[in-house]
């Protein structure tokens, strides 16, 4: 049995030869294991990009308006425990170890093998059973149709959007790709995807009677460097998270909101709503470190895009600082985030997935580009005067973080 997170991680992080095989035949086994441990109302959600700010946001108002609220998301910025929280609290290391425990004996009793996600996934489940939470915020994996948390009843069904990542498990067309994602609905679905996909979303919940909603428009925003506002239906809304995706996310998780207390039940007010907008917050996202000095997951085309538009909208002149694993199309978000910054950097730090910084520069076309191979030594070249945002990888912004 394990005494410690790094015993536990160690067994986690195991390679395990069935682990690219995506089913939900080993999960259905599990929930019998351990009794369908689903004892709460369960909120889904699924998306290429801005799943945890959307759930950051949702939990907040729950939260505000006095429910207790699990989330399980992946994956993460500052340390493991946050891809299970309890409230704002992170679930504790005596905590994961029990259940990383539990979840092993039962498994050597049933002789069952699990994935990492799976056995994350009912960690979780329990834990937020223990815990008697009133809603768990559930963030798929990997698409949604045969992701492991996709053996939850939900109240909702929430698909933020739906870009080219994860191909080679979720299909090569951006249709093939939402298909896999709208897997996780069942009788409702609320979305922000994009105007393209939109009838392709509507003939699908119209064959399967699926109740579905869609984002309204957003009006009056403004983006600063310190806030964004805008107004939604009879909202007025101020964040403290940056950019014009997380209008998008916010109004979301207000449709979410709003369609929960319509229809199941929800206590909350408005007010509620607001307020917990306006006090949630989510490290890696926009999230300024330093006067100036801002760090960004944008790890795929689709979040490099709600970067370089955010960008966009501020007047000062603009450094980005990139790194990025070597199996992300970084030629093409560097391609597309080059146009929008005065001076890029690239440089690399020590993971084995890590892209050397030199395949990087050598893909760069912009005129002020430059080579730094140690991250660290990037601090010393931070200017004053400019906006400074280093990017391309989650790993990487944790590591610039905790500088």
């Amino acid at each position: 049995m394990f005494d410690t997170m790094d015993e536990c991680l160690e067994w986690l992080y195991e390679p395990r030869d069935f682990e690219k095989k995506f089913d939900l035949s080993r999960m259905k086994k599990a929930m019998d294991v351990f009794n369908n441990p689903i004892y709460f109302k369960c909120i889904h959600i699924a998306g290429t990009k801005c799943k945890c700010s959307t759930l950051s946001y949702i939990k907040s108002a729950l939260i505000t308006a006095g429910y207790n609220v699990g989330t399980f998301i992946s994956p993460f910025v500052v340390v493991f425990n946050e891809r299970i929280t309890f409230n704002n609290q992170y679930i504790s290391d005596t905590d994961f170890i029990k259940y990383i425990n539990t979840i092993k004996l039962n498994l050597l009793t049933a002789n069952l093998e699990l994935s990492f996600f799976e056995i994350l996934t009912i960690a979780a489940f329990l834990y937020f059973q223990d815990m008697d939470v009133d809603y768990a915020i559930i963030e798929t994996g990997v698409g949604g149709r045969l992701d492991s948390t996709n053996v939850i009843d939900k109240e909702v069904a929430v698909i933020t959007n739906v870009g080219m990542d994860h191909m080679e498990t979720l299909g090569n067309t951006i249709e093939e790709i939402a298909k896999e994602k709208l897997g996780i609905v069942r009788t409702n679905l609320i979305t922000s995807i994009s105007k393209e996909l939109k009838p392709f979303v509507l003939e699908y919940c119209n064959v399967r009677n699926v109740d579905l909603t869609f984002i309204d428009n957003i009006y009056s925003l403004k983006i600063t460097e310190s806030s964004t506002t805008f107004k939604y239906k009879e909202f007025d809304v101020k964040l403290s998270m940056l950019g014009e995706h997380q209008a998008f996310n916010a109004s979301l998780a207000i449709e979410t909101l709003i369609y929960l207390r319509k229809n199941k039940g929800l206590v909350i007010t408005n007010e509620h709503i607001l307020t917990g907008l306006k006090k949630t917050f989510w490290p890696g996202r926009l999230e300024k470190i330093d006067d100036n000095v801002y760090v960004d997951g944008a790890h795929n085309l689709d979040g490099i895009k709600s970067l370089a538009n955010f960008l966009d909208k501020i007047d000062k002149p603009k450094t980005v600082i990139y790194s990025c694993f070597k199996d992300k199309d970084y030629p093409q978000m560097i391609q597309t985030l080059e146009k929008h910054v005065d001076e890029i950097i690239f440089t690399e730090f020590d993971y084995p997935r890590a892209e050397k910084s030199v395949n990087l520069y050598k893909v760069s076309q912009h005129a002020n580009k430059h080579l730094v191979k140690d991250y660290k030594d990037t601090f010393k070249l931070i200017i004053k005067d400019n906006m400074t945002v280093y990017c391309g990888s989650l790993y990487f912004i944790s590591l610039i973080r905790q500088k």
